[in-house]
Order: structure tokens, then C-alpha cells, then sequence
């Protein structure tokens, strides 16, 4: 059976937020899916099983000798989850370099909305240590996502892809100053306290915003977050009477319900009918009612309006880009070596065990016949050192040429050959899959 690495989910490219936010509603929900999902992933078709869960992607990572079925499972599970109904329809799948690729570009940050985020890298890790934890995953998915992290790392130390509009929080404020203008001198709420909502708060404070109140629902992170860019903390109790005092609101909670309603909007622009209202929704699933921006006076914006600045930003950096790509195809080069040539281990060892065993009993009927002799221990160990030394020498020269044939991508032939020569009965199941 062919050994292989497959990967099925989805993401902002391919699934519309509305999606999107059934996987990613409050953490216990998503925990609850994703422990669903966990267990279905069974040991008998997935030996190896990684979730990466963020607010725009869901992907599930596995090691399979069972690819054709491992994949309609994957579907199923997908489709079977009430939190993901409709999911099936946005789903796409990696497997073998593609996969590897892929990942090293979901790390690096160039794969995610706004390019050369850095909070991605800090997902992929989390998710590589929950699993490893949890102890789902093996040697090939410790090594996929260890050398994912590193290629992450690389990136952001060797390229300027983390330069500009690096994160939604700070993508958002840029929106934010499209449609305001300077903020300067603007009165700002923002909902959450969070990474996101910590990174909008900080660009709100560095564009002289001249008023921050930050609401959460617990307290002590609020006024933590308050303190550092100078602004102020309250409750969701007061949210009504602070909506009518802001100009702009950006919102990016966990909550797996909407936080601002119909009600609390029509509320506050009842107070202020010829003062606009900006609302900048970053969470997923959304905090902002989206019947909202038929009200007169307001302008909603959610996470996925923010395409528009992340494509100038893309155009912006095409050359760390393509660097980053430059540093990917050469991780992804040295990575599927070591994928291909451990999958030849097996049958090298086969080979050198049955060279071994008939070293070894040549040796011993030699040494029978030579009793007579009288042999030393020394020239015993001097005559299993020959025999030994011819052994290694006459393997040397077609162990290396095979895994220089298997890293090419054409060592399947020269295994199945190896094994039928030195008649090698290796039921292993590390195959090389077809075309590598």
C-alpha cells in the first residue's frame, strides 16, 4: 500500500465568510466540532491526523496508506457536521509536494488574506503542539510541520512580506482611514481584546485617534488592553450609550452570537441622524448584525470587504513574494527528499539484512572448515572484518545510486527491482506513490 499525505478544507478563497464562521464560532463550538471531526479520523485509514483551525481556514492534515477512501471520509466528515452545512461545496484537497507547498505557504503567510500576516505562523505552531500533545500525529507530520515553522520563520527574517498592512487589525484601521479620511480626532470603540482587536487598538492609538474605548466582556483584558494604547475601558453594559458618541467601531470579539444588533444601532443613530457611523466587523463569526448597512448614516464593512486593500498591498510586495516563493520550492525540495528516501529505508535495510545474514553464514562455514587451523580470536575478528568490509563495499555504490534515483522521482522501478533481484519480501507499505 502507497504511503501518502493528504489534505482537505477550506478557507477565505474559496468559502464566504457566512461559512466560514459556522466552524469558527465561539471556542467551545469550534472545540466541540473540531473534537468531532478528531475522532472520526480513525487509526485504521489515518495514521497520522493534524487539525489547522483558524478564523479562515479549516484544514485537516493526515498520512494515509488508504488515499481513495481517506478522501471520501474526509468529505463526509465534513458534510456530517451540523456547524458546517454547506461546507462540502468549498472544499479542496493537497497531496504529496502540492501538499507541502501549500502548507510552507500557509506558515509563510502568503496564503492567508492579508499577506504576510504574522499571527498564521503562531496558529500552525499551536496547532503542531496540540497535536503532538494529543498524540495524533507521527514522524512525517512532526517533520512536515517543524520544517513548516522554520520556512514561516525564514520568510519573515529573510523577506519584507511582513512589511505594510501585515495584519487584519492593521488592514482594518486602513480601511478605516479610506472611508473616514485622517483619524485623527475621531472618537474610536473597539470591541474585543483579543489579537486582533489589540492590533487595530495600537494602529488606532499610532493614527492619533483621539478617543479608544475598548470594550470586553471580561474586564481585567479591557482595561489591560486601555492602559497600553491610553485609552479607556468599559463593560458591554455600556456599549449603547458609547455607540452614540463614535465615529468609527471596530469589532473583533469570539462571541459565537452577534454583539451589536439592529436595535442598538437604530438606538444610537436616533441620538446622532447627521453623524455617520463607521463599523468595521473583523470577527468571525461576526459581532455586527448585517442588516445593519441598510440604515441610513451607517457604513458596515466585515472581514472579507478587506480584499480590496489586501490586493493593493499584494501588488505592492510582488518581489518578497516571489522570494518567499524562492524559499518554499527549496524547503519543499529538501523536505520531499527526506519524505522519499525514508520511504526507500525500509527496503535498503531489507536489503542489507539478507546481505547480512548470508555474510554470516559463509563466514561461519568458512570458520568450520578452517578448524583444523586452529584459528585466534584475532584472526577470527580479522575474517569477519573482510567478509563485513566486502559486504559494505560491494552495497555502497547501488544504495547510494537508489536513493539518488528515489530523490529524482523515479525510484520506484529500482525498488521493485531490488526486491525482486535479492528476492525481498518487504510488506511494508511504504511504496513510493506513483510519480514520485
Amino acid at each position: 500500500m502507497n504511503s501518502q499525505i493528504l489534505m482537505m478544507g477550506l478557507n477565505h478563497t474559496t468559502a464566504p465568510v457566512q461559512v466560514r464562521e459556522q466552524i469558527a464560532s465561539a471556542p467551545c463550538i469550534r472545540d466541540e466540532t473540531l473534537d468531532r471531526l478528531q475522532s472520526n479520523l480513525t487509526t485504521a485509514v489515518f495514521s497520522e491526523r493534524l487539525i489547522l483551525s483558524t478564523c479562515n481556514r479549516t484544514e485537516i492534515y493526515t498520512v494515509t496508506s488508504h488515499a481513495g477512501q481517506a478522501e471520501r471520509l474526509l468529505r463526509r466528515l465534513f458534510a456530517a457536521q451540523e456547524t458546517l452545512s454547506g461546507a462540502a461545496d468549498f472544499l479542496y484537497t493537497y497531496t504529496r509536494r502540492d501538499l507541502v507547498a501549500h502548507l510552507f505557504a500557509v506558515a509563510s503567510g502568503i496564503d492567508s488574506m492579508i499577506l504576510g500576516e504574522f499571527e498564521i505562523l503562531g496558529q500552525v505552531r499551536a496547532a503542531y503542539r496540540k497535536a503532538a500533545e494529543n498524540k495524533t500525529i507521527g514522524p512525517i507530520l512532526h517533520k512536515l510541520f517543524k520544517d513548516a515553522i522554520h520556512v514561516g520563520k525564514r520568510a519573515h527574517s529573510e523577506t519584507q512580506i511582513g512589511a505594510g498592512a501585515s495584519s487584519v487589525g492593521y488592514a482594518a484601521v486602513a480601511l478605516a482611514r479610506r472611508h473616514l479620511g485622517a483619524l485623527s480626532g475621531l472618537s474610536a470603540l473597539v470591541i474585543g481584546a483579543g489579537d486582533m482587536a489589540r492590533r487595530a487598538a495600537k494602529n488606532l492609538a499610532a493614527d492619533g485617534a483621539a478617543t479608544i474605548i475598548v470594550a470586553n466582556r471580561t474586564v481585567d483584558h479591557g482595561s489591560q488592553l486601555a492602559a497600553e494604547i491610553g485609552g479607556h475601558a468599559i463593560t458591554f453594559d455600556e456599549l449603547p450609550r458609547v455607540l452614540s458618541q463614535a465615529d468609527l467601531v471596530i469589532s473583533a470579539t469570539g462571541a459565537p452570537h452577534i454583539i451589536l444588533d439592529r436595535d442598538m444601532i437604530r438606538a444610537a443613530m436616533a441620538v446622532r441622524p447627521d453623524r455617520p457611523l463607521c463599523l468595521l466587523d473583523i470577527a468571525v463569526p461576526r459581532d455586527i448584525d448585517p442588516g445593519v448597512a441598510q440604515m441610513p448614516g451607517v457604513a458596515l464593512y466585515n472581514i472579507d470587504d478587506l480584499q480590496q486593500l489586501v490586493d493593493a498591498n499584494r501588488a505592492s510586495r510582488e518581489q518578497a513574494v516571489e522570494q518567499v516563493h524562492a524559499i518554499i520550492a527549496e524547503e519543499a525540495d529538501t523536505f520531499w527528499r527526506w519524505f522519499a528516501e525514508r520511504r526507500a529505508a525500509p527496503v535498503i535495510a531489507d536489503l542489507r539484512e539478507r546481505a547480512e545474514q548470508i555474510r554470516a553464514a559463509e563466514l561461519d562455514k568458512a570458520l568450520r572448515r578452517l578448524g583444523h587451523l586452529q584459528l585466534s580470536a584475532r584472526d577470527r575478528n580479522v575474517l569477519a572484518s573482510l567478509s563485513t568490509g566486502i559486504v559494505n563495499k560491494l552495497l555502497a555504490a547501488p544504495t547510494i545510486h537508489l536513493k539518488e534515483r528515489v530523490q529524482s522521482g523515479d525510484g520506484q522501478p529500482y525498488l521493485e527491482t531490488l526486491r525482486e533481484l535479492f528476492e525481498l519480501d518487504t510488506n511494508d507499505g511504504h511504496d513510493l506513490p506513483s510519480g514520485l
